[in-house]
């Protein structure tokens, strides 16, 4: 399949009072209208004494997310790499399913006191799983460029996992060493980085809420969030148009940074750090690039070193 969608989110801002209204649909006509609705529902919102004017321009590093490998690929490349897959789950005698996606997108924040931040990139996706009668394995990558993507060493990853996880037996409860492939780190992330918030600290909503500073993790983990690491996606600027900053969130175990949005920042007298979300929004800010540094072991060095343990992928 192939698909093609546009989407422009207009935000009108009245006084201290702001809303935001969107539309898929190009025409003039139409374009007006969602102008009009936006600021009709700004005019009905109660004031925010914290309401910052709408972003200046400002200046921003560019990073080059554009791969010519995904923004060409064809359904007839993504079905021969898809077969390969199926072969490799038929010499196990597996089931496979999965995706493997392709695409393009490009997005920019402007506004009426002359800011435009504009970024295009490409992103090439897949994700298999392989099934048996009584077990399962899977495996996923994600890349700016679709030859990046090795879908026959995934699907022989994931057809592995099935094999070796047939006839599965019950354990008992008791403590047992886990080991997380990186999938799973970024799981556990996901839950976390939301938390490195200054507007969700100031709400007490975080676990970091009067932690800043303290010991949370163990001393071999570093956490950075930094939208030019080379394996990242994304913008080099912000929901408001800011330009990112790298930060460490976590240096040896300690907790460092945390993410400000304009209006965090005002409140609490620093510098944005180019973190925020479009406004209006419930959640302020959170890093969105994030980048975990431990030790040297592979993942199959970890594994081999343990006596009694789980793999958790």
């Amino acid at each position: 399949m192939e698909e093609e969608t546009a989407l422009l989110s207009v935000r009108a801002v009245v006084g201290q009072r702001t809303a935001r209204a969107t539309t898929n649909r190009f025409d003039d006509d139409s374009i007006r209208r969602v102008v009009n609705e936006a600021t009709a529902m700004a005019r009905l919102q109660a004031p925010d004494p914290e309401l910052l004017p709408v972003t200046e321009q400002c200046s921003y590093q560019g990073v080059d997310r554009f791969d010519e490998s995904a923004a060409a690929a064809t359904p007839r490349f993504r079905a021969e790499e898809v077969g390969k897959a199926v072969e490799i789950a038929g010499a196990h005698s597996l089931t496979a399913a999965g995706i493997f996606a392709t695409g393009v997108s490009a997005e920019a924040v402007v506004n009426s006191r002359g800011l435009f931040a504009y970024h295009a990139q490409t992103r090439a996706e897949a994700s298999i799983t392989m099934m048996g009668s009584d077990s399962s394995g899977w495996a996923k990558a994600n890349s700016i460029g679709a030859g990046s993507i090795q879908l026959e060493q995934l699907a022989e990853r994931a057809a592995q996992k099935a094999v070796a996880s047939r006839r599965p037996v019950e354990i008992a409860p008791g403590p047992w060493t886990v080991v997380l492939e990186p999938a799973a780190v970024l799981d556990l992330m996901g839950f976390l980085a939301y938390d490195f918030s200054a507007t969700a600290i100031r709400d007490q909503r975080s676990f970091l809420t009067d932690r800043i500073g303290k010991q949370l993790f163990g001393s071999n983990i570093t956490i950075r969030d930094d939208v030019y690491h080379p394996l990242q996606s994304g913008s080099a600027f912000d929901g408001e148009g800011v330009a990112r900053k790298p930060l460490v969130l976590v240096e040896r175990g300690v907790v460092r940074d945390i993410a400000y949005s304009r209006q965090a920042a005002r409140a609490a007298g620093v510098e944005p750090t180019g973190h925020g979300f479009p406004v209006p929004n419930e959640f302020g800010e959170a890093p969105m690039n994030i980048v975990v540094g431990g030790g040297d072991d592979s993942l199959e060095r970890m594994i081999a070193s343990t006596n009694r343990g789980i793999l958790v992928t």
